[in-house]
């Protein structure tokens, strides 16, 4: 048997293996996919939904002119929660999800694409951060230097630590106005608290006062009464 026989049996093998591998893993996520169709979702778990729901939006079509763009897909567990028992709602957030995917950004696309998935519609929000020019959509066919892409992806990370930085710091300073609200509201309390206190104390007084003159008053009348009364006698 010659080196090519044998390079060729090997090559078949393999590809006969390769090609049942891929068929085994595919077969086995669309009866992962079609078990969880065949269950209310109503009836999953949160975790469980989630990896359902996950799944559907990684099964959503993505422009080719999206390749290299980094997604950023925050959901909060409200989103879930709504998501799993309102299949309304569902639809609307993976059809808004797919509308985004499939935007043709031609030669240049965004570096990074956020969106923000609520418990409301109105909650929600996106947008895209940086530019670059898609290599990949234009067909180029010149040869990218070893560099020249490490560059770019250092680029990438450099703009989502920034964005992530950004992020934190808006939500620090959201948690300290609202420490500041609370503060204000409490010192408010205190101050009609106070304010109440003294209007009953003077009341209190105030009371006491006319008690006081009422007392005097009615001591004063029962000694005119006497002197009358030893008068008359």
């Amino acid at each position: 048997m010659d080196v090519g026989s044998v390079y060729g049996s090997y090559y078949e093998t393999a590809k006969s293996y390769m090609g049942l591998r891929k068929e085994e893993k595919q077969a086995g996520f669309a009866e992962k996919v079609t078990h969880k169709s065949q269950v209310s979702s109503e009836d999953m778990t949160l975790e469980e939904y989630k990896e359902y729901f996950n799944e559907k939006m990684s099964g959503l079509y993505t422009h080719h002119s999206q390749r290299g763009m980094n997604w950023v897909i925050d959901i909060t567990d409200a989103a879930y929660k709504r998501m799993q028992t309102d299949p309304e709602y569902e639809k609307k957030i993976l059809d808004a999800l797919a509308k985004n995917k499939a935007v043709n950004f031609g030669n240049y696309i965004p570096q990074i694409s956020y969106m923000h998935i609520d418990d409301t519609y109105e909650k929600c929000y996106g947008y895209t951060q940086g530019m670059k020019e898609n290599d990949g959509y234009s067909g180029s066919s010149s040869a990218k230097g070893t560099d020249a892409g490490r560059q770019k992806k250092a680029r990438q990370k450099e703009l989502l630590e920034e964005y992530l930085e950004k992020r934190a710091q808006a939500k620090k300073q959201q948690l300290e106005m609202l420490n500041k609200k609370i503060a204000k509201m409490e010192l408010e309390r205190s101050r009609q608290t106070q304010s109440w206190n003294s209007e009953r104390q003077m009341a209190k007084a105030s009371n006491a006062y006319d008690a006081n003159i009422m007392m005097e008053a009615e001591l004063v009348k029962n000694i005119t009464k006497g002197e009358n009364n030893g008068n008359f006698k």
